[in-house]
């Protein structure tokens, strides 16, 4: 029981830093702001990307449900290293070429890191 919930709240961890991995915002809000700013920051804009982002609970939910497709974007080796269980490798410089083999009656969540 102990290593189900272990595991369980390790994948919904990967999942919610993996769903901001490609976003500016993340990177924006990770930078030091210049002394003499206000510590209160502007609502953050939507992505530039224009990609649905999902928390890392819902993901886990789908998942649970057999209702999503995870896509380790890395490099092969990493993906052979370590990898969210069921997720399949589409390195990203492969993502254009299979996007209309992938399901559509799923939701697809796809990480880097």
């Amino acid at each position: 029981m102990r290593f189900a919930v272990l595991k369980s709240l390790i994948f919904i961890v990967a999942i919610g830093i993996l769903a901001g991995c490609t976003s500016r915002d993340a990177i924006v809000s990770q930078t030091q702001k210049p002394s003499g700013q206000s510590s209160q920051s502007p609502s953050p804009s939507p992505p530039a990307d224009n990609a649905r982002r999902t928390t890392a609970a819902d993901a886990y939910k789908l998942y649970e449900k057999g209702n999503v497709l995870i896509i380790d974007t890395r490099t092969e080796a990493a993906y052979k290293e370590s990898h969210i269980k069921g997720a399949i490798l589409v390195p990203v410089s492969d993502v254009a070429a299979k996007v209309k083999d992938l399901p559509r009656d799923k939701m697809i969540v796809t990480y880097c890191t």
